[in-house]
């Protein structure tokens, strides 16, 4: 798995459903599964709230339902089989009690509109979110896609305080700070900074890139689009055939009749074009190198 984006791979789907008439209050899916999710929940509830009885775990298909309730509040949490389900309970509690906190008022004179609520979603991306990042990347507003910021996908959770937060980071984000240094420079909890960029990029207003050094070790990925050959001629197309993921960007320039800075350009725009990609490590010799998209 490459460093700039560790999934939470175990992490399917997590529900808050309120206990005394079942309605959900707050959902959020994480990966896809081979069983809807809402089905599921919907079963447990009906033997959690309905049939009045005590369950705690509940197994379907590969999954495991994790269950705790509250005192208003029923949690579901959704994941792949593990060997021990105690730290995802302990989780599950700690989402489940901070949230009844802050919202017992509307629990007790409940009205029947969920949209106060969303903004939660923060706390608990705090605690699993999306994805996770390598505090070394450097997030970029995406601007040549359907995902731009003028037409990107909607968040659902960016609305009141975090709506705020969301905003106040996508402030820093310049294509330039990497993530560690937008924590530095920001208020917020860095787990607060992780789970803005987790929505940020799963709802693809960010891509996430490197710095490029001297010791960066690139990969093709794709071949170079016509208008950057056509931008840079056999500049580029030198450059990409030496980029076989076995040689540094300082070894690249060894080989080349151009100077760093040239190579370093033409490198970045290759990169942000989707055409070569990081990978860790000079590979072995029959090796197949792993690229960072």
């Amino acid at each position: 798995m490459s460093d700039n984006a560790e999934e939470k791979a175990e992490v399917r789907y997590l529900s808050l459903v309120r206990k005394e008439g079942g309605e959900p209050i707050i959902g959020i899916p994480y990966r896809e599964m081979s069983v809807d999710p809402d089905l599921v929940a919907s079963f447990v509830l009906a033997v959690i709230i309905f049939e009045n009885r005590q369950l705690k775990t509940f197994t379907k298909e590969g999954y495991v339902v994790v269950i705790e309730e509250g005192e208003y509040v029923v949690g579901l949490l959704i994941i792949d089989r593990v060997e021990d389900d105690e730290p995802y309970r302990n989780a599950l509690k700690t989402i489940l009690e901070r949230f009844e906190q802050v919202y017992e008022n509307q629990l007790l004179s409940w009205k029947g509109d969920i949209r106060p609520f969303r903004e939660f979603a923060l706390d608990i991306l705090e605690v699993y979110p999306y994805r996770t990042f390598s505090l070394e990347m450097i997030p970029r507003i995406v601007s040549k896609s359907e995902a731009t910021p003028d037409h990107q996908a909607s968040i659902p959770w960016s609305v009141g305080e975090t709506d705020k937060k969301v905003q106040t980071i996508i402030g820093y984000i310049n294509g330039k700070r990497t993530i560690e240094e937008i924590m530095n420079q920001s208020e917020l909890e860095d787990s607060e900074v992780i789970a803005i960029l987790s929505m940020l990029d799963k709802y693809k207003w960010i891509t996430l890139t490197r710095r490029l050094e001297d010791s960066s070790v690139l990969v093709k990925i794709i071949e170079p689009p016509k208008f950057l050959v056509g931008v840079y001629g056999e500049q580029l197309t030198s450059i990409v055939e030496q980029c076989d993921g076995t040689k540094s960007l300082a070894e690249v320039c060894e080989v080349l009749p151009y100077n760093m800075e040239a190579v370093k350009l033409v490198a970045k725009n290759l990169i942000d074009a989707g055409v070569l990609g990081f990978i860790d490590a000079p590979s072995q010799e029959d090796d197949e190198p792993e690229a960072e998209q």
